[in-house]
Protein backbone atom coordinates (compact mmCIF):
# COMPACT_ATOMS: atom_id res chain seq x y z
CA UNK A 1 0.00 0.00 0.00
CA UNK A 2 1.48 3.47 -1.21
CA UNK A 3 0.78 6.55 1.01
CA UNK A 4 0.32 9.92 -0.91
CA UNK A 5 3.23 11.71 -1.38
CA UNK A 6 1.47 15.15 -0.27
CA UNK A 7 1.44 13.15 3.29
CA UNK A 8 5.28 12.67 3.28
CA UNK A 9 6.00 16.30 4.19
CA UNK A 10 9.64 16.23 3.59
CA UNK A 11 9.70 14.20 0.52
CA UNK A 12 7.59 16.30 -1.20
CA UNK A 13 9.50 19.74 -0.03
CA UNK A 14 12.42 18.31 -1.29
CA UNK A 15 10.98 16.81 -5.07
CA UNK A 16 10.46 20.86 -5.24
CA UNK A 17 13.50 22.12 -3.96
CA UNK A 18 15.84 21.20 -6.70
CA UNK A 19 18.88 20.31 -4.52
CA UNK A 20 21.22 18.04 -4.98
CA UNK A 21 20.99 16.50 -1.71
CA UNK A 22 20.08 12.59 -1.51
CA UNK A 23 17.21 11.17 -0.55
CA UNK A 24 15.12 8.05 -0.74
CA UNK A 25 11.18 8.26 -1.32
CA UNK A 26 9.73 4.86 -0.58
CA UNK A 27 6.46 3.79 -0.44
CA UNK A 28 4.70 6.87 -1.84
CA UNK A 29 1.85 7.40 -4.63
CA UNK A 30 3.26 10.14 -6.69
CA UNK A 31 -0.27 10.98 -8.23
CA UNK A 32 -1.29 13.63 -6.33
CA UNK A 33 1.78 15.48 -6.08
CA UNK A 34 2.52 18.29 -9.43
CA UNK A 35 6.01 18.77 -10.59
CA UNK A 36 6.54 20.86 -13.01
CA UNK A 37 9.71 22.65 -14.42
CA UNK A 38 11.48 21.70 -11.59
CA UNK A 39 14.74 19.24 -11.30
CA UNK A 40 15.31 16.07 -9.90
CA UNK A 41 18.76 15.06 -8.85
CA UNK A 42 20.57 11.98 -6.89
CA UNK A 43 16.60 10.62 -5.66
CA UNK A 44 16.12 6.79 -5.07
CA UNK A 45 12.22 5.94 -5.26
CA UNK A 46 11.66 2.50 -3.70
CA UNK A 47 8.12 0.79 -4.34
CA UNK A 48 6.36 3.70 -5.65
CA UNK A 49 3.42 4.05 -7.68
CA UNK A 50 3.73 6.88 -10.77
CA UNK A 51 0.35 7.25 -12.02
CA UNK A 52 -1.52 10.53 -13.18
CA UNK A 53 -1.72 12.73 -16.45
CA UNK A 54 0.78 15.16 -17.15
CA UNK A 55 1.44 16.12 -13.03
CA UNK A 56 5.28 14.94 -13.43
CA UNK A 57 6.61 17.14 -16.42
CA UNK A 58 10.41 17.96 -15.05
CA UNK A 59 12.91 19.97 -16.71
CA UNK A 60 16.02 17.30 -15.92
CA UNK A 61 16.34 14.53 -14.03
CA UNK A 62 20.18 13.20 -12.84
CA UNK A 63 21.70 10.60 -10.73
CA UNK A 64 18.11 8.95 -9.84
CA UNK A 65 17.19 5.53 -9.56
CA UNK A 66 13.43 3.41 -9.48
CA UNK A 67 13.70 0.31 -7.72
CA UNK A 68 10.41 -2.16 -7.82
CA UNK A 69 7.60 0.65 -8.59
CA UNK A 70 5.07 0.98 -10.19
CA UNK A 71 4.08 2.88 -13.54
CA UNK A 72 0.35 3.06 -13.68
CA UNK A 73 -0.83 4.17 -16.94
CA UNK A 74 0.85 7.48 -16.30
CA UNK A 75 1.73 10.17 -19.05
CA UNK A 76 5.07 12.00 -17.38
CA UNK A 77 7.73 13.39 -18.82
CA UNK A 78 11.19 13.30 -17.52
CA UNK A 79 13.10 16.37 -19.16
CA UNK A 80 17.02 15.32 -19.69
CA UNK A 81 17.80 12.45 -18.06
CA UNK A 82 21.21 11.25 -17.22
CA UNK A 83 21.95 8.45 -15.63
CA UNK A 84 18.81 7.45 -14.59
CA UNK A 85 17.88 3.73 -13.75
CA UNK A 86 15.00 1.48 -13.20
CA UNK A 87 15.23 -1.63 -11.84
CA UNK A 88 12.58 -4.04 -11.80
CA UNK A 89 9.99 -1.90 -12.01
CA UNK A 90 6.35 -2.77 -14.19
CA UNK A 91 4.48 -0.53 -16.28
CA UNK A 92 0.20 -1.44 -16.80
CA UNK A 93 -1.60 -0.01 -19.22
CA UNK A 94 -0.66 2.19 -22.16
CA UNK A 95 2.35 4.57 -20.40
CA UNK A 96 4.27 7.55 -21.19
CA UNK A 97 7.35 7.73 -19.26
CA UNK A 98 10.05 9.12 -21.15
CA UNK A 99 13.35 11.41 -21.25
CA UNK A 100 13.88 14.61 -23.54
CA UNK A 101 16.66 15.19 -26.48
CA UNK A 102 20.19 14.84 -25.23
CA UNK A 103 19.28 11.99 -22.27
CA UNK A 104 22.23 9.25 -21.43
CA UNK A 105 22.61 6.89 -19.49
CA UNK A 106 19.38 5.39 -19.21
CA UNK A 107 18.72 2.20 -17.97
CA UNK A 108 16.19 -0.32 -17.90
CA UNK A 109 16.94 -3.30 -16.05
CA UNK A 110 15.10 -6.66 -15.51
CA UNK A 111 11.43 -4.30 -15.84
CA UNK A 112 8.11 -5.82 -17.26
CA UNK A 113 5.74 -3.76 -19.38
CA UNK A 114 2.51 -4.57 -20.41
CA UNK A 115 0.53 -2.05 -22.82
CA UNK A 116 -2.49 -4.13 -22.68
CA UNK A 117 -3.48 -5.25 -26.35
CA UNK A 118 -1.15 -4.82 -29.61
CA UNK A 119 -0.07 -1.32 -29.12
CA UNK A 120 -1.36 1.37 -31.39
CA UNK A 121 1.12 3.59 -33.97
CA UNK A 122 2.53 6.09 -31.58
CA UNK A 123 5.89 8.00 -31.15
CA UNK A 124 5.67 8.35 -27.20
CA UNK A 125 6.25 5.72 -25.01
CA UNK A 126 8.81 4.61 -22.57
CA UNK A 127 12.22 4.75 -22.90
CA UNK A 128 13.97 8.54 -24.17
CA UNK A 129 15.02 10.70 -26.95
CA UNK A 130 18.44 9.94 -26.15
CA UNK A 131 20.27 6.80 -25.45
CA UNK A 132 18.88 3.99 -23.84
CA UNK A 133 19.37 0.03 -22.79
CA UNK A 134 16.39 -2.39 -22.31
CA UNK A 135 18.24 -5.22 -20.41
CA UNK A 136 16.70 -8.45 -19.61
CA UNK A 137 13.31 -7.04 -19.73
CA UNK A 138 9.90 -8.17 -20.98
CA UNK A 139 6.90 -6.59 -22.44
CA UNK A 140 3.47 -6.75 -24.24
CA UNK A 141 1.62 -4.18 -26.32
CA UNK A 142 4.02 -1.16 -25.08
CA UNK A 143 6.38 1.68 -27.32
CA UNK A 144 9.47 1.55 -26.57
CA UNK A 145 11.37 4.73 -27.67
CA UNK A 146 14.87 5.45 -28.34
CA UNK A 147 16.68 8.86 -29.85
CA UNK A 148 20.23 8.29 -30.79
CA UNK A 149 20.97 5.02 -29.23
CA UNK A 150 18.65 1.88 -28.28
CA UNK A 151 20.37 -1.03 -27.19
CA UNK A 152 18.68 -4.40 -26.70
CA UNK A 153 20.23 -7.13 -24.14
CA UNK A 154 18.89 -10.64 -23.49
CA UNK A 155 14.87 -9.11 -23.45
CA UNK A 156 11.81 -11.06 -24.27
CA UNK A 157 8.93 -8.82 -26.22
CA UNK A 158 5.60 -9.84 -27.64
CA UNK A 159 3.61 -6.99 -29.94
CA UNK A 160 5.90 -4.78 -29.35
CA UNK A 161 6.18 -1.01 -30.79
CA UNK A 162 9.68 1.23 -31.09
CA UNK A 163 9.72 4.50 -32.01
CA UNK A 164 13.69 5.06 -32.96
CA UNK A 165 15.35 7.92 -33.97
CA UNK A 166 13.28 10.76 -34.97
CA UNK A 167 12.63 11.83 -39.03
CA UNK A 168 12.42 15.43 -40.13
CA UNK A 169 9.16 15.54 -40.71
CA UNK A 170 8.40 15.60 -36.68
CA UNK A 171 11.04 18.05 -35.99
CA UNK A 172 14.93 17.97 -35.09
CA UNK A 173 16.08 15.08 -36.94
CA UNK A 174 17.98 12.16 -35.01
CA UNK A 175 19.40 8.90 -36.36
CA UNK A 176 19.54 5.94 -33.85
CA UNK A 177 22.56 3.31 -33.39
CA UNK A 178 21.14 0.18 -32.86
CA UNK A 179 22.00 -2.80 -31.02
CA UNK A 180 19.79 -5.72 -30.35
CA UNK A 181 21.51 -8.77 -28.99
CA UNK A 182 20.58 -12.56 -27.69
CA UNK A 183 16.63 -11.30 -27.54
CA UNK A 184 13.47 -13.00 -28.71
CA UNK A 185 10.56 -11.03 -30.55
CA UNK A 186 7.16 -12.91 -30.88
CA UNK A 187 3.87 -11.62 -32.58
CA UNK A 188 4.43 -8.25 -34.48
CA UNK A 189 7.44 -5.76 -34.05
CA UNK A 190 6.17 -2.80 -35.55
CA UNK A 191 9.31 -0.05 -36.42
CA UNK A 192 6.95 2.94 -36.60
CA UNK A 193 8.82 6.40 -38.61
CA UNK A 194 12.17 5.12 -37.08
CA UNK A 195 15.30 7.13 -38.42
CA UNK A 196 18.58 4.66 -38.00
CA UNK A 197 22.38 5.21 -38.27
CA UNK A 198 22.95 1.48 -38.09
CA UNK A 199 21.26 -1.69 -36.82
CA UNK A 200 23.09 -4.96 -35.53
CA UNK A 201 21.10 -8.17 -34.62
CA UNK A 202 22.56 -10.55 -33.22
CA UNK A 203 21.72 -14.06 -31.66
CA UNK A 204 18.31 -13.49 -31.49
CA UNK A 205 14.58 -14.46 -33.37
CA UNK A 206 11.97 -12.75 -34.36
CA UNK A 207 8.72 -13.91 -35.66
CA UNK A 208 7.56 -10.88 -37.63
CA UNK A 209 8.79 -7.37 -37.90
CA UNK A 210 7.41 -4.57 -39.55
CA UNK A 211 8.78 -1.47 -41.05
CA UNK A 212 5.71 1.26 -41.13
CA UNK A 213 7.81 4.49 -43.05
CA UNK A 214 11.13 4.03 -41.27
CA UNK A 215 14.34 4.62 -43.09
CA UNK A 216 18.21 4.24 -42.63
CA UNK A 217 20.62 7.19 -42.34
CA UNK A 218 22.63 7.67 -45.81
Amino acid sequence: MTTPITSLQKEYIRLLDGSSAAMTIAGAHMASGAFVGVSWRNLTFVGCDFAGDGNIKLASMSGCKFIDCRFLAPHHDFGVMTDVSFTQCSSAGRSIVCGGDGSTGVLFQACSFDGGSSAPAAHEGVGCMGEVTFRNCTGRGEVLVAGTRLTIDNCRFDHMTFAIGRQRRRGAPLAATVLIDNSQGSGVWRMVDCRMKTSHIQNSSFEQIVNDSSECEA
